[in-house]
């Protein structure tokens, strides 16, 4: 079974980077170690073979059958072939592997135990110079430096992956959630308890424990109860059977748990650490209750924007199918209701202005094209004047705000349109003498016209350039400019 949720916008457009940077970590360091990894492990198990090592072992293995009764094996198979079922079945039986590595399955009483310590000595030393032997977590090798680095060091590709893909889809939201500092604790602090709990029931296995899969579990704990009874959107597969659902956040908790539990005692000769699963997620969840206390107040806003945003674009939706219906006035209800909640929606805004486009001399028409052009201002230059001239097209008389008469003369003249900037900057010259910008706004104007073969407007320019702002600068280039209109 596995249920795992479903990236959802929360509102958050922050980069979950603590995330990102823990999956790059991981890969860097799998995809460095493991060719050398290679190499030093297919030495050692070279040696395993040749030096004889392993036919001693094989014969301890088949004595280790016949004294528990479960020495099996198919009458058809004869020499090289029976021994390598056997060998198969030795390698995956980890009550004698546990014999092994803890000098229990060839002892003393053996004539050739003083051969088999030896070479099982070399091997072991050989084995573990690789890096899974030396970061991985050993209990009975009491590294405790492994209790933090074995959840950095993965076993195979498909560890590694599977690792990642459920990193990032729990840890991103989390991250966002609760805040790097204490996501990142939370990672580091959920993986040591997970190997620590591993390390207790099984204190006498040799390791080494590796992968994310711990920690990881202990962040999929701690979501559970950090979102609470929040729904969210899972994708849950049984086999044969996959779909989607919403649910509790919580709800996911004991569900985990239980697979975790249920896979241990199922499935007793596998290789994953469900042990460590279990330590990850109680862990998390303790961990994750106490976060919760601190940081309610975060989760409950960027839910919270999550919900607007849903909001958002549920009443977007309505609106618009609204119009193709020529509904409106139920339209503008849903747009408006938009706008409330994000005052800066542009598609909102955008489709207001097109409804009251309909009663060009109404107010409603003016507010709408204010709030558009405001929108645009900053973003859109180029839009921003062909609303402009599709709002003097359509309205007998523009209401144009100061604001937007500097905007306008400013956009107009950069683009070298000087007769529509001229009645822009004369209303801006009439309703607000005083601004800053008007002696430059005259001097680019009467050049303009100047270039242009306009002399006469471009001494009206310089005239009162000249003669309302005498001591700026633009003021002396004025005087200077219609002396040399004078002379021309």
């Amino acid at each position: 079974m596995l249920i795992v949720p479903v990236l959802t916008g929360t509102g958050e457009k922050r980069v979950p980077f603590l995330c990102i940077a823990l999956i790059v970590i991981n890969s860097l360091l799998y995809f460095f170690l493991i060719p050398e990894d290679t190499r030093v492990i297919s030495a050692a198990y070279e040696y395993y073979e040749e030096s004889g090592l392993l036919d001693l072992e094989l014969d301890a293995y088949r004595a280790y059958l016949e004294k528990e009764d479960k020495l099996v094996v198919d009458a058809d198979l004869e020499g090289e072939k029976q021994r390598q079922v056997l060998l198969r079945r030795m390698f995956s039986d980890d009550g004698f592997q546990e014999l092994i590595e803890n000098g229990r399955a060839i002892t003393a009483a053996n004539p050739r135990y003083q051969e088999w310590r030896s070479k099982r000595a070399a091997f072991e030393q050989q084995r573990n110079k690789a890096s899974s032997y030396r970061f991985g977590y050993s209990p009975k090798r009491d590294n405790s430096a492994g209790l933090f680095t074995y959840m950095f060091m993965h076993g195979g590709l498909m560890h590694l992956l599977g690792n990642m893909v459920f990193l990032y889809l729990v840890g991103s939201m989390l991250e966002a959630a609760i805040g790097r500092g204490f996501f990142i604790t939370l990672y580091l602090a959920t993986g040591v308890c997970s190997s620590l709990l591993f390390g207790i029931v099984y204190p006498n296995v040799p390791g080494p424990l590796v992968g994310a899969s711990g920690a990881i579990s202990g962040l999929m704990g701690a979501y559970g109860v950090v979102f609470g009874l929040r729904r969210i959107r899972v994708f849950y597969s049984l086999g044969f059977y996959f779909n989607y659902a919403m649910m509790p956040a919580l709800v996911l908790f004991p569900i985990w748990l239980i697979n975790e539990v249920f896979q241990l005692y199922t499935n007793q000769n596998s290789n994953v650490a469900y042990v460590a699963h279990i330590g990850g997620l109680l862990s998390g969840v303790a961990i994750g209750a106490v976060y919760k206390r601190f940081l309610r107040q975060r989760i409950d806003a960027l839910f919270a924007k999550a919900e607007q945003k849903q909001d958002v674009d549920s009443y977007l939706e309505s609106g618009l199918k609204r119009l193709v219906d020529f509904d409106f006035i139920g339209a503008r209800t849903d747009f408006e209701k938009v706008l409330a909640i994000d005052p800066n929606n542009l598609q909102a805004i955008r489709q207001l202005y097109v409804i009251d486009k309909g009663n060009g001399d109404s107010e409603r028409f003016h507010k709408s094209t204010h709030r558009l052009l405001n929108r645009l201002k900053n973003s859109a230059p180029e839009e921003y004047l062909e609303l402009f001239e599709d709002y003097r097209a359509t309205t007998k008389q523009p209401q144009l705000t100061i604001d937007m008469l500097e905007t306008l003369s400013y956009l107009y003249l950069k683009k070298r349109q000087h007769l529509k900037a001229a009645p822009l900057v004369a209303a801006l010259l009439k309703r607000q003498p005083g601004s800053t910008n008007l002696p430059g706004y005259l001097l680019t104007l009467g050049d303009g016209f100047r270039q242009h073969n306009r002399p006469a407007d471009a001494r009206k320019c310089y005239s009162v350039l000249a003669s309302r702002y005498p001591i700026s600068a633009e003021g002396s280039l004025a005087k200077n400019r219609l002396a040399e209109l004078s002379t021309g």
